[in-house]
């Protein structure tokens, strides 16, 4: 099996998308362009074996810098604009200290707007039917016990 390529948001990813975009179906230019910056923007990165020609061959366009936010995750910010969500990291806080460890750490999170904001910003899923303070905190603890444990199963 051939090697595969990285790709990144930007130029080479949006062309990616559109060429595959244009082969599969019979939108029109306007919502392949739609669809294509779309999943660039929901995209990090990806690993691809199959490169279509049109990739290589396409011309530059314009992609946004920064992914759009939803409006929902946008009014989460803002009303968490004071709040940093990198303060620490759940995951070494938990390989450290043990879950009583990152409860603590937790516990110095006053809101739940605050608390959603740090789960997003960690990447730990946390329900969204959940509303009080210590059940979303219960939940980022054992989210995170997820990752961890998936990680080291991964590692081994």
């Amino acid at each position: 099996m051939s090697k595969g390529k990285q790709l990144w948001p930007g130029d080479e990813m949006l062309a990616f998308f559109r060429a595959h975009i244009r082969r599969e179906t019979s939108l029109d230019s306007d919502t392949t362009e739609k669809l294509a910056a779309a999943l660039t923007r929901a995209t990090n990165r990806m690993l691809v074996w199959e490169v279509p020609v049109e990739v290589e061959e396409a011309p530059p366009a314009a992609v946004p810098a920064q992914p759009q936010k939803s409006d929902e995750i946008q009014e989460r910010h803002d009303r968490a604009e004071n709040f940093n969500p990198y303060l620490f990291s759940a995951l070494v806080a938990l390989a450290k200290h043990g879950s009583e460890g990152l409860m603590l750490r937790l516990k110095d999170i006053k809101t739940a707007e605050n608390l959603r904001a740090f789960a997003e910003a960690q990447h730990v899923p946390v329900d969204p039917s959940l509303k009080r303070t210590d059940e979303i905190r219960k939940a980022i603890v054992a989210g995170v016990e997820r990752r961890l444990a998936d990680r080291k199963a991964a590692a081994s």
